[in-house]
């Protein structure tokens, strides 16, 4: 049977529970699972509260160390981060436990330590949450011991939960029936995301296939094709009379002016004239006198062209399909 380590994610608040948190991880490693604290998101960091929720999503325990402080607030919800990481633990139905300061250690913490680990500021919050914690799954703690043995209790109860996914060592797991079976879910998400992205990106305000069907629907001559690429000497192996379209010379010239490029001007063949004008390429000029320098690069918009087209596994080369049918 294969050892899972299962993901433990670790909540409290901060400055006056750093000792009882290290305890806390100190026996989740010593269990053999990964713990999941939140050391590095600084209060009020209003991005914070949705990189948390990630990282309860993706661990399979919730643990929730209550001293005596309420902890920072969020500003939109007005409650602190400890409780709404408790609540979201909850709407996730994931398996959980709370360790509860007793009041004689808070009290013995607070002489030794000063009100800074009191809550002052918020307490009728912090009595209700703590009133609600208590009415469910929890235990009191009177030391880092107390948090340890709890822990490393309850922790062999949820391994031995089969829907607990955990994680196991990549090589336990690699057979070729398993890795077909990833690589095919892989393809599938790679393609949901494209299409989920397409119905909200534009290019010059038009959808992805829009767009797609209108360069495609650009015809471009192969002495048109044949003067572009020698123009940027580009070197992509694109024959010229293979390139039909717009989208097709963007494709062959798209390695030689992605980083951009400079060519002294020596008659700019007319074909770029399209490029240009859908906004797949711009040029600065550098100099107007005669022999010049002009700059090519590659817009945002090209390349976020290029790349959707890679990631809907639809080289440029076959574009040309698009018009045979709608998507």
């Amino acid at each position: 049977m294969q050892k899972r380590k299962l993901q433990i994610f670790l909540s409290s608040t901060y400055e006056d529970l750093i000792d009882e948190r290290l305890a806390a991880m100190e026996a989740v490693l010593a269990a053999g699972h990964i713990p999941a604290a939140m050391e590095q998101f600084s209060a009020g960091d209003e991005t914070a509260l949705e990189r948390i929720k990630v990282w309860i999503e993706e661990s399979d325990a919730f643990i929730l160390i209550l001293g005596g402080r309420y902890g920072s607030i969020e500003p939109q919800s007005g409650k602190s981060y400890v409780q709404l990481e408790y609540e979201y633990a909850q709407e996730k139905k994931k398996p959980f436990f709370a360790l509860v300061v007793s009041e004689k250690h808070h009290e013995q913490r607070v002489k030794e330590r000063g009100l800074a680990i009191d809550e002052r500021e918020h307490q009728d919050k912090y009595k209700e949450f703590k009133t609600v914690v208590k009415e469910r799954l929890c235990g009191l703690w009177n030391d880092r011991k107390d948090i340890k043995a709890a822990i490393l209790q309850k922790l062999p109860e949820w391994a031995q939960r089969s829907e607990l996914v955990g994680w196991v060592r990549g090589e336990a797991e690699a057979n070729p029936e398993v890795m077909n079976e990833l690589a095919r879910l892989s393809r599938e998400n790679n393609e949901l995301r494209a299409k989920a992205s397409s119905a909200s990106e534009t290019f010059t305000g038009l959808s992805f296939d829009e767009f797609v069907r209108l360069l495609s629907m650009t015809p471009v001559t192969q002495k048109e094709a044949a003067a572009v690429v020698e123009y940027f000497h580009a070197a992509s192996g694109a024959k010229p009379e293979s390139i039909t379209n717009l989208l097709l010379l963007f494709d062959a010239i798209y390695n030689a002016v992605a980083g951009g490029q400079r060519i002294l001007s020596r008659g700019e063949p007319a074909a770029i004239g399209g490029l240009l004008g859908t906004g797949l390429l711009e040029r600065n000029a550098l100099s107007y006198s005669p022999g010049g320098a002009i700059d090519y690069t590659a817009t945002a918009i090209g390349q976020r062209l290029r790349v959707r087209l890679l990631a809907q596994h639809l080289p440029p080369a076959e574009a040309r399909n698009l018009l045979a049918h709608d998507r």
